[in-house]
């Protein structure tokens, strides 16, 4: 048990030394008005009972010595606990759980179906993700087949190919992508493609014999090259005649040497002016100047262009003789021309040096031509090669159609294969969180079958309640149970008469659900909520003000429930009676602001628990105090009356000098009693279940007008029945309070007065 208590830093509890409350007993009676600290201290041990992660920061302060939570239970009663043991059923109005436990369990169960709910939902939408990425997959598929499938209409008009797949576009799709596997260094345009099928298939291919004479092209390279030497050399005559200086200076060199050719036919006469000028002499000069160098360079320039126009001639003539075989796209024919137009230049560049041989003169060599020719050669080469390889060129046309067809497919295929590497990453992910969520559903489901096992069977609580109820004299309503969800008894309240589906939770006052609630507190208490970790618990019951709104009626009831947990063991041996009979209990803290339910709980005439003590709570300027000891030595105003008719009674005047103390003491005692127990707010209230059929009844009807000085008067037989309180006989009184307290609280009187009252 909880052997002492430190509250500090809380509330009004001093946040340096704080208070300590030492040697506390088994049962502990702690009385204190309201707001003097008595709930910071039954907080503070609801707070021992939670999980470490569920306590207040706020009792960090606090300190206690002797609870062990691997032994002790902790059941707290007080304003939280109606609300959180009767658990109120959202849907059905007016229906309730019974027991703490259950209203965890059955939120628990909600939390976990609301969960399976939740990844239902969320599976749901996974999979709908799901079908909407095989969908949106599917339509990409669709639009690459049709993309793929488009590309062979580029090729409608080969109509002597004949493509493979014609009815599959999947097939097609597939041997384009299998083409992208190992695709060419470079891919033929569609107008190569067009062209090697108007070579391959709508040509006539044949075998070409002729071709392009590369020895005559080397021979005529070697003429050119030693024309364009001479060409390039100024060739003139003997310098160191006379006459040269005149040829030079006024270069008549192809003049004279022109009609030098004439001199020797002409006998002396100038072919030139027809004068007798020319003479031995003259001719000598000119044989000089015109010397065999001379001579020689120009018969090598004329020997040559011979040669040149002969090879030139038979080059030509070699073109014409491919022309007439192989001209494709007037190839052959266009070079023919450029040819002749060359050769034709060069001669008459020959000409013009041989008649001006002192002049420079260059030939257009016929390498220009090379490439031009070159490309003959290389079209007559590849002309054969096709012809010779015509099937593997046509089988090698059709697999660069495949490979062109690839080419225009690849981004769309590269697009689609990307969109479908995250349309997997996003299936996968969708059906991994589907399995988990699956995983997940079923570990609720488990839970929830768990926790069903672990409800409390509230049945024997509910019974005794209602027979405590009946043996209390409480027959306007009682408990009845509606129906089992998730494994939980559902209740409602129910009057008699009263039809079982009409639930009138919300027609019970504040009192008696408190009431009720405390019923079931006590069950709790005795054991009917011993199962699992708490089955060998030892109890710590905490109980706060219990009766704050209850009637007389209830008010003893709960009394006489707490002397039942706070009941000794025996008397024999002496030890039993500082033992609690229920060996379930460890301890009971009892705390009450209301002095009658005080007086009741720890009236030391009954059998309880000799363990005890009485603790005071104060509070003075904010600051809270606790003292305690043996004997009650609370009193108040209401005490002090009783007190003071409890001592008129032991020594009852023998005149009526002191009838007016007596009748004004007893009138606030009934007025205070009644207002408490909820009679009403004035002592006639005593009177008002009283049975106006009973000849007392005017009798005391009589007492309470006069002891109101006769300020009520209820009928003219007031008189009849009760003369004047001055001068009735004291004893009188004293019968008539204790009549009236035989109907409104025969225990309560018994209490104050420490005397039993006599059938």
């Amino acid at each position: 048990m909880i052997e002492s208590l430190t509250i500090k830093n809380i509330a009004t509890y001093d946040p340096v030394d704080g208070v300590q409350v030492p040697d506390l007993k088994k049962v502990n009676f702690f009385f204190g008005y309201n707001g003097s600290g008595k709930s910071t201290i039954v907080k503070y041990l609801y707070n021992l009972s939670l999980e470490e992660n569920l306590k207040a920061q706020q009792y960090n302060d606090c300190s206690q010595i002797g609870y062990d939570e691997t032994t002790h239970q902790i059941i707290v009663f007080d304003e939280n606990f109606t609300e959180v043991n009767f658990n109120r059923n959202p849907v059905l109005k007016g229906v309730f759980s019974l027991n703490q436990t259950n209203a965890i369990i059955d939120g628990q169960i909600a939390t976990e179906e609301t969960s399976i709910n939740e990844y239902n939902e969320l599976i749901r939408k996974k999979s709908i993700i799901i079908e909407n990425v095989a969908t949106d997959k599917r339509q990409n598929q669709n639009a690459l087949l049709e993309h793929c499938w488009r590309q062979r209409n580029l090729f409608a008009t080969f109509t002597k190919i004949n493509l493979i797949h014609s009815g599959s576009k999947p097939n097609n799709l597939q041997e384009i992508k299998n083409k992208l596997t190992n695709p060419p260094a470079t891919v033929p345009t569609i107008t190569q493609l067009s062209e090697r099928y108007q070579l391959l298939y709508e040509t006539e291919l044949k075998q070409i014999n002729q071709s392009v004479n590369s020895n005559l092209y080397k021979e005529l390279r070697l003429i050119e090259i030693k024309l364009q030497k001479l060409l390039q050399e100024v060739i003139v005559g003997n310098e160191d005649v006379d006459i040269a200086a005149l040829i030079v200076k006024i270069n008549a060199r192809s003049w004279v040497e022109t009609g030098v050719q004439y001199v020797d036919k002409t006998d002396g006469i100038c072919p030139f002016c027809q004068q007798d000028t020319i003479d031995d002499n003259l001719k000598e000069q000119f044989n000089k100047y015109f010397d065999l160098t001379y001579k020689e360079k120009i018969g090598e320039l004329v020997a040559l262009q011979t040669d040149y126009k002969q090879k030139s001639e038979a080059f030509l003539s070699n073109i014409i003789s491919v022309q007439n075989e192989f001209n494709p796209n007037n190839l052959v024919s266009n070079i023919y021309l450029n040819l002749q137009s060359h050769f034709n230049n060069n001669f008459i560049t020959v000409a013009n040096k041989i008649e001006k041989p002192n002049e420079r003169k260059s030939l257009v060599p016929l390498n220009s031509f090379q490439n031009d020719l070159s490309s003959i050669v290389k079209e007559i080469k590849e002309n054969n090669k096709t012809f010779s390889e015509l099937n593997t060129n046509r089988t090698n046309l059709t697999s660069d159609i495949w490979h062109f067809m690839a080419s225009k497919c690849k981004s769309e295929i590269d697009e689609l294969a990307s969109k479908e590497l995250k349309y997997q990453s996003i299936t996968n992910l969708a059906n991994v969180l589907i399995a988990d969520y699956k995983v997940k559903i079923n570990a609720s489901k488990q839970s929830i079958e768990i926790l069903r096992s672990q409800t409390v069977n509230t049945k024997e609580a509910v019974d005794n309640i209602n027979l405590i109820l009946r043996n209390a004299g409480f027959d306007g309503f009682e408990i009845g149970e509606k129906d089992t969800v998730n494994n939980i008894s559902q209740y409602y309240l129910k009057r008699q008469n009263t039809a079982d589906g009409n639930p009138i939770f919300k027609s019970l006052s504040e009192g008696e659900k408190n009431f009720i609630s405390f019923l079931y507190f006590f069950q709790l208490c005795i054991g009917t909520d011993d199962i699992q970790n708490n089955g060998n618990k030892k109890k710590i019951i905490v109980i706060d003000d219990p009766v704050s709104s209850l009637d007389s009626q209830a008010l003893f009831v709960v009394s006489t429930l707490i002397h039942n947990l706070i009941l000794r063991k025996g008397d024999n041996p002496k030890a039993d009676k500082k033992l609690l009979k229920n060996d379930k209990i460890s301890q009971v803290f009892i705390f009450t602001h209301n002095l009658y339910f005080y007086k009741e709980v720890s009236f030391d005439k009954r059998p309880i628990c000799a363990d005890y003590w009485h603790l005071r709570i104060i509070k003075i300027n904010n600051k809270t105090s606790i003292k305690g000891e043996y004997n009650k030595t609370i009193y108040d105003d209401y005490s002090l009356l009783w007190n003071t008719i409890k001592e008129l009674k032991a020594n009852i005047p023998t005149t009526t000098s002191l009838n007016i103390v007596i009748a004004n003491s007893m009138r606030r005692v009934i007025e205070s009693y009644v207002n408490f127990i909820g009679y009403g707010k004035d002592s006639w209230a005593s009177l008002f279940n009283y049975n106006q059929n009973d000849p007392s009844y005017y009798i005391k009807c009589a007492f309470i007008s006069t002891i109101n000085d006769e300020s009520h008067k209820i009928t003219a037989l007031d008189s009849v029945y009760y003369q004047k309180i001055i001068n009735e006989q004291p004893q009188i009184l004293f019968d008539v309070f204790v009549e009236i307290f035989k109907s409104i609280g025969k225990e309560h009187y018994e209490l104050m007065m420490d005397e039993q009252i006599q059938p």
